[in-house]
């Protein structure tokens, strides 16, 4: 970086000093970074050119901006199907727990304590493969969650209105009967 000679009146001789060398190779640093569209601040904008998530995902052309829309919305209906079926595993999880045979231990009608059935240990795999499968799927929702959120803090009017479309119409086509 080229530091200016010129005098702020502090320094009579023309040389530049050693805080206005500090402030200039500042000034020089934040001057270079780039916002991702280079255009907007931190409110909402209606632009059709806009960026997406990424530097590289640059929109500028209508049919680009079409297909980002959709994209956002087929995002918010995938988010609310992970959603719903994560719910339905963990209804199903909780039904097949309350069966008769799969109550604990202490709950069982034996006279020793022990389930008069075989497979027990069948039964405790099945419920760690359900809870690592529940697991996953919370993983998978709340990474889709953050992802749908990070293209809705791009401040764009129109993502917006498509995450929400997404994810309206999601919840009316896999949401009922799901508890939240």
């Amino acid at each position: 970086a080229v530091v200016s000679t010129q005098s702020t009146g502090n320094n009579s001789s023309g040389n530049a000093t050693l805080s206005d060398m500090t402030r200039q190779a500042i000034m020089d640093i934040i001057g270079d970074l780039e916002r991702p569209d280079g255009s907007h601040d931190m409110y909402f904008y209606t632009s059709k050119q806009s960026t997406l998530l990424f530097k590289s995902w640059k929109i500028d052309t209508d049919f680009e901006f079409w297909m980002a829309i959709g994209g956002i919305i087929v995002f918010g209906l995938i988010y609310e199907m992970v959603k719903s079926f994560r719910a339905c595993l963990i209804m199903e999880a909780q039904a097949s727990a309350a069966l008769a045979e799969n109550k604990p231990i202490l709950l069982s009608d034996g006279t020793d304590g022990r389930r008069r059935r075989g497979g027990a240990d069948d039964a405790g795999a099945v419920d760690c493969l359900q809870h690592i499968l529940c697991t996953l799927f919370y993983c998978l929702e709340w990474a889709l969650f953050y992802l749908l959120l990070l293209v809705v803090i791009g401040f764009n009017v129109w993502n917006l209105v498509a995450a929400l479309t997404g994810l309206t119409c999601g919840y009316l086509m896999f949401g009922k009967g799901r508890v939240n």
